[in-house]
This record gives structure tokens, sequence and C-alpha cells, in this order.
């Protein structure tokens, strides 16, 4: 019989994401130590935008795909800005 891994719960956390120019929000749950370019990818999909033409902006650094919030120290309720390349 094999034995199951037992995984401690991920903290997660609230992050909105804008878009500067047509003020829209969306906000989005996400795991700390879940690489971004799941979050950047349905935020894509959503808004029916070209992933390779967006830039993902947090307190003024381009976010890179494999980023996680816990190694951009973001906390609930933070802002990620999106713009156009």
């Amino acid at each position: 019989m094999r034995s199951k891994r037992c995984r401690a719960p991920q903290e997660k956390i609230t992050l909105k994401v804008t878009n500067l120019e047509d003020e829209g929000k969306d906000v989005y749950e996400i795991g700390v130590h879940v690489h971004l370019e799941r979050l950047m990818l349905d935020y894509c999909q959503r808004r029916n935008l070209d992933y390779t033409t967006l830039s993902f902006i947090f307190n003024g650094t381009f976010i890179r795909p494999l980023q996680t919030p816990a190694q951009l120290m973001m906390e609930n309720d933070d802002i990620i800005d999106t713009v156009m390349d």
C-alpha cells in the first residue's frame, strides 16, 4: 500500500490586475508560491489579449512569468498594472 503525501495548505493572497487604458480591475486569489505566469495567461484569456503584447508591472518592475508572489514580497490586495508593449 502506498503512503499518501500530506501537503500543508498553501497560503493564498488576493491580487488585483489593472489595465491603465480602460481602468478595469480583475481580482485573483493565488498561492504565494505559484508562478505568476498562470495569472498572466488567465488575465489575457479573460480579456481576449495577446500574451506576447502585454507587460505586467509590480511596484515599477516588470514581472517575469516564473516569479512568484513570495519572491516579489507581494501582500494581500497588491496591484499589478498591465501595459501594452
